[in-house]
């Protein structure tokens, strides 16, 4: 089992593939399960690299939602980036996961080549509070077919201990002071913005507002889809995310921005 110590906990990874590194960030509350129907599809082109956050599926137990939260799991991110050799990524997150994805982008822009994010929140409203309120209900009372995917994800022992801390903890889209709109303008790395047009949780106006945000960014509305796309309808996602990381891939690429720099730097003297 791929495992690796980082500075606040160890972690549980995978590698799939082979090709440019792309890092696939889970949703709040899963693990690397949740990528199950982008592994192989992924990894035929990338390597595809999944991990279970601290706290999360197989990695080392973590409950608390401190403050710096997003902070500090970007920072956890850049730690395996580092330990795993690399210079630079594709990034693709879904709902907290690319709100992570996001935070990193925009504090290491360099090392980050694209950047998907899918079913985010960016900011905290009236109306994620009053969702949130109604969909995190008591482990007793929550549906007994969620209840079940929470224990896929975490076992059987740690899943009711999770959702309970989560449901004290009332983090990301439903902590008032929670807004990512600040750190848009410092995101550099080319942008897919994913939303399901039947998103439960999220206005089309969130990722409306990324989109405007973000300077090289691009809107894929996901038609008659909910919260996450890429487990709603995994074949249109994967068509509509590789196609972008694609086309993306060699224009972002480290070898190729040092291309351009040097053609620059010779036209110069030209």
């Amino acid at each position: 089992m791929p495992e690796i110590r980082l500075s606040r906990g160890k972690i549980y990874y995978e590698t799939h593939g082979k090709g440019e590194p792309l890092v696939g960030l889970h949703h709040g509350m899963s693990s690397i399960r949740a990528w199950k129907n982008q592994i192989e599809a992924f990894g035929r082109h990338f390597t595809f690299i999944t991990y279970d956050r601290l706290g999360d599926g197989r990695s080392e137990r973590h409950l608390t939602h401190e403050e710096g939260y997003f902070e500090n799991r970007a920072s956890e991110l850049g730690e395996l980036i580092t330990h795993l050799g690399l210079d630079s990524v594709h990034l693709c997150g879904m709902c907290e996961g690319g709100a992570i994805a996001l935070v990193f982008a925009a504090s290491w822009p360099k090392k980050v080549n694209t950047l998907i994010c899918q079913g985010v929140g960016y900011y905290t409203t009236d109306e994620t509070i009053a969702r949130c309120e109604e969909h995190f209900q008591p482990w007793s009372e929550l549906d007994v077919t969620l209840r079940h995917q929470l224990i896929r994800h975490h076992g059987q022992d740690y899943a009711m201990l999770k959702w309970e801390a989560l449901r004290e903890a009332k983090p990301y889209v439903w902590d008032p002071s929670y807004d990512l709109r600040p750190r848009f303008s410092r995101v550099e790395a080319s942008t897919l913005i994913i939303a399901g047009d039947k998103d439960q949780f999220f206005d089309m106006e969130q990722a409306v507002a990324a989109n405007d945000g973000i300077k090289n960014s691009r809107l894929r509305i996901m038609p008659e889809t909910g919260h996450f796309p890429n487990e709603r309808a995994p074949a249109v996602f994967n068509k509509v995310a590789l196609d972008f990381l694609k086309r993306q891939a060699f224009a972002c690429s480290p070898k190729d921005r040092q291309l351009r720099q040097e053609r620059t730097v010779a036209g110069r003297h030209e």
